[in-house]
């Protein structure tokens, strides 16, 4: 009866160190489905990826950017909005982003365009993160979502990110967890001027252009103030500024360097943004 009664008990608890086993493994490997809701490292959060990865998180800038005009989110457009991570030597990564103030309020919604990649996790949709299917990349990452910016008067908006580079030893250790963060203002002017004043009446070609581009506005009524080009990373380039304005206007842009920049063109009645290419 001894022999069976320890025999039983070895294969008992043999069975329970393989459930801890299994359940350890699975936990390891489960957020490869997504991360959980409240991961970005946001003051509003409080947590981020280390809550199942082993490490300490380094912030780096740098890694959430979008297409938001240098003068900030008109209420209810639409945005392009781009997480990627790099590391090199890995080839599996996961993230999760979310727009929020300060205190955590969700700001504005985001729209998956790719539901291979990525998810929305969270109440109301208050995160994006990885799906199964997203999760590849051979040193580096990247994952793209549309933000359709909140109301007038919602004010700045920041996208929080946590991301993960995992080294794929089947357990916790060893992975690396960053944290980044993007601020997007609201462009305050799109609440002063009416339907008419904020109509995009100016055209900027050819695009792209090689030596010199033209600036033409269908607005008799408007007044050219400045015109300010910004290279693709916000730098700026240049400022010129104007006293007296046909409704053409030609920019000489032979100094630049070839690349895509951003041409803020300041009016009496607003400021708008355009992109150009330099050939």
């Amino acid at each position: 009866m001894n022999i069976y009664k320890k025999t039983i008990v070895s294969v008992l608890g043999l069975s329970i160190a393989v459930i801890c086993i299994s359940d350890f493994t699975s936990n390891a490997h489960s957020n490869g489905f997504g991360a959980p809701a409240a991961r970005t490292g946001s003051p509003g959060d409080g947590a981020n990826c280390t809550g199942c990865h082993s490490g300490t998180a380094t912030t780096t800038a740098g890694l959430i950017t979008s297409d938001v005009p240098l003068t900030g989110y008109i209420p209810g457009d639409t945005y392009t909005i781009t997480a990627t991570i790099s590391v090199g030597g890995i080839n599996k990564y996961g993230f999760e982003v979310s727009p929020q103030s300060t205190t955590g309020v969700k700001k504005g919604t985001m729209v998956v365009i790719d539901g291979v990649q990525t998810k929305l996790v969270g109440i109301g949709g208050k995160y994006i993160t990885h799906n199964a299917g997203g999760t590849s990349g051979t040193g580096t990452k990247t994952w793209t979502f549309e933000w359709i910016a909140p109301a007038a008067g919602s004010g700045d908006a920041i996208f929080y990110g946590a991301f993960l580079a995992a080294n794929g030893n089947g357990t916790t250790t060893g992975d690396q967890v960053f944290l980044s963060s993007l601020l997007v203002q609201e462009n305050l002017s799109a609440g002063i001027f009416d339907v008419a004043a904020k109509a995009d009446v100016w055209s900027v070609y050819p695009n792209p252009a090689t030596e010199k581009l033209t600036i033409e506005t269908l607005d008799a009524t408007a007044t050219l103030e400045q015109l300010t080009i910004y290279d693709i990373t916000g730098k700026r380039i240049k400022t010129i500024r104007y006293e007296t304005f046909s409704q053409t206007q030609i920019l000489d842009i032979a100094d630049l360097s070839s690349g895509m920049y951003v041409l803020e063109i300041t009016s009496d009645k607003n400021t708008i943004t355009k992109k150009f290419v330099k050939n």
